[in-house]
């Protein structure tokens, strides 16, 4: 089949650069895609709940702006102001929902036995010492705002900016880039008076995209030089090792440019794909293009063109098949992949396949059309001494390594055991912020966030019940409250809990002006084994008598 195309080359020549030439043409339609959750496969429990607390309570998305100011409080004048310019300007970006920050958060407090919830900071708010001293007072009057507006020190505060998308969109292009004008509004606003810390899921999708980028123009040009070095050293030609990567790079254009045609978006695996086809792609134009050079037995400057093109011919139909074994292998590992219920992974082992399978077919049909075109003509230089010299290096270095075969086994054998052992501690982990060095601006903004604030992930937890009596029974929201107290207290990595029971809390306390700032009333010990692990069901931890059979009378 392979001999039958060599006998027209132009007609293969122009059919794979039109194909070619085809699937360049989709490489500006690539998009990224780096949402973590798309590792998780749809059917898995965590992304269906996911999915509903989306659709429930409205999207847990949002860029997180934290401001620290290093000589002074946040409870200044001009920078009270600029935090309401901001969110201003904020809020007319598309998908940006409802900012909230210390200028734009809702207070609640009791008056003359009625509960008034009203914004903390009024429209007609002129920064006046006798505001900003109220201000301070409201903040330090409900626990709420503590590490989630306002650090411990009053030197930094936080700015919510929710993303009204589900969390699946986290990592598409437009989101990322509100995130980056997010982010640039930011430093360009509070310049001079706060340092800027933005973090959030939209951002490390951001940050792992720019380091992707950074990585692919790095990574393409370095293993291209690596392998022309290493090629070159036994060839000593430089065409011929241009022609062996010839057909591995078409390769790379053929499987990143089919990704756009079925809707595949490039992610943190796809990425480096273009590095693994060069790395492993390249061997079977090799093959070609070095059976070309050994096989010639005979100055090439002698054949005729006819002659040139049946040696071609007669040279593929011996190292098809070897060819093709060592491209199934290859083909068979990366087909491994695509039986994983990890999307990202199935469509990196699909397109890993397809490149690998277009590599071989390119090398060989593509690169003996060109050595066909080619002609006859003689290898310049001498190639035997040349060629033979490196041939000879390689081959007693490894003559060498034979004679010591037993010793060549024990190390062999000792590696496996060490690395089998090693295999047993291996960790799995995706935490994202260790993606980066220590030093970057992502890193040192989650970290920031971490430890000033409550935290830079959210984790929902969502109670539901049969009816909305018995979600919103006294025991019940003593359950809730005895839940977010422990995650909090004995829970090391919770760095904020906030939840429904805080508001009825609040409630109590303005109802009460003598009760605990805590607003909640001890709940009575219990040392029934069957209440141990209830959180307090049975309590009537809010204050309020327990009611009849329906049990939701909070009056």
């Amino acid at each position: 089949m392979i001999e039958k195309l060599l006998k027209h080359p132009w007609v293969v020549i122009i059919v794979i650069a039109a194909i070619t030439l085809f699937f360049a043409l989709q490489l500006p339609k690539a998009q990224l895609d780096n949402n973590n959750l798309r590792f998780v496969p749809s059917t898995d429990p965590a992304r269906i709940i996911s999915a509903k607390i989306d659709d429930t309570f409205g999207s847990s998305l949002f860029v997180l702006v934290g401001l620290e100011r290093k000589y002074g409080t946040v409870f200044d004048r001009d920078f009270l102001f600029r935090i309401r310019e901001f969110e201003d300007r904020v809020k007319t970006l598309n998908i940006v929902g409802d900012v909230n920050s210390i200028m734009s958060t809702e207070y609640i407090w009791g008056s003359g036995g009625s509960v008034i919830v009203e914004d903390l900071v009024s429209e007609t708010f002129s920064g006046s010492p006798e505001e900003i001293a109220a201000l301070r007072q409201r903040l330090l009057s409900w626990n709420m705002y503590d590490r989630s507006l306002l650090s411990d020190d009053f030197r930094a505060t936080q700015i919510y900016v929710p993303l009204e998308i589900p969390s699946e969109d986290a990592g598409k292009p437009e989101v990322v880039g509100r995130y980056t004008e997010i982010r640039k509004i930011a430093e360009e606003m509070f310049s001079g008076m706060a340092s800027v810390y933005v973090t959030g899921l939209p951002a490390f999708s951001g940050a792992i995209n720019d380091a992707m980028f950074a990585d692919l123009r790095l990574l393409v040009p370095l293993v291209i030089l690596v392998v022309i070095f290493i090629v070159f050293l036994p060839m000593r030609r430089i065409s011929f090792v241009l022609l062996s990567l010839l057909s591995v790079l078409i390769a790379v254009i053929w499987s990143i440019g089919a990704m756009p045609l079925f809707g595949i978006k490039l992610t943190i695996l796809s990425t480096v794909l273009p590095v693994i086809l060069i790395a492993v792609g390249n061997s079977y134009s090799l093959h070609v293009v070095i059976h070309y050079i050994e096989g010639s037995g005979r100055d090439l400057g002698s054949m005729t063109y006819r002659e040139h093109r049946d040696f071609v011919q007669g040279m593929i139909g011996v190292i098809t098949v070897p060819v093709f074994l060592a491209a199934l292998t290859t083909l068979v590992s990366f087909l491994a992949f695509c039986v994983t219920m990890v999307l990202p992974i199935r469509e990196f082992g699909f397109f890993a396949t397809f490149g690998v399978a277009a590599s071989y077919v390119i090398a060989m049909t593509l690169t003996p059309s060109i050595l066909i075109l080619r002609g006859p003509k003689p290898l310049r230089g001498k190639r035997k001494e040349g060629q033979s010299l490196a041939a000879y290096k390689i081959a007693d270095y490894l003559t060498r390594i034979v004679r010591h075969k037993y010793r060549v086994l024990a190390v062999t054998l000792a590696v496996f055991l060490v690395s089998l052992y090693g295999a047993t501690k291996v960790v799995i982990d995706n935490i994202m912020v260790e993606y980066f060095r220590r030093d970057s601006d992502i890193v040192r903004s989650d970290e920031f966030i971490r430890t000033r604030f409550g935290g830079s992930k959210v984790i929902s937890v969502v109670a539901e019940a049969d009816s909305p009596e018995l979600l919103l029974h006294p025991d019940t929201l003593s359950a809730l409250d005895r839940l977010g107290a422990y995650l909090a207290s004995d829970v090391p990595e919770v760095g904020k809990v906030m939840g429904f029971t805080d508001l009825i809390k609040r409630i109590n306390q303005v109802f009460n002006a003598g009760e605990d700032p805590s607003g909640l009333k001890p709940a009575p010990e219990t040392t029934d084994a069957a209440d141990a692990g209830d959180f307090g069901f049975g309590g009537d931890g809010f204050g309020f008598e327990e009611s009849g059979a329906g049990g939701d009378d909070f009056g």
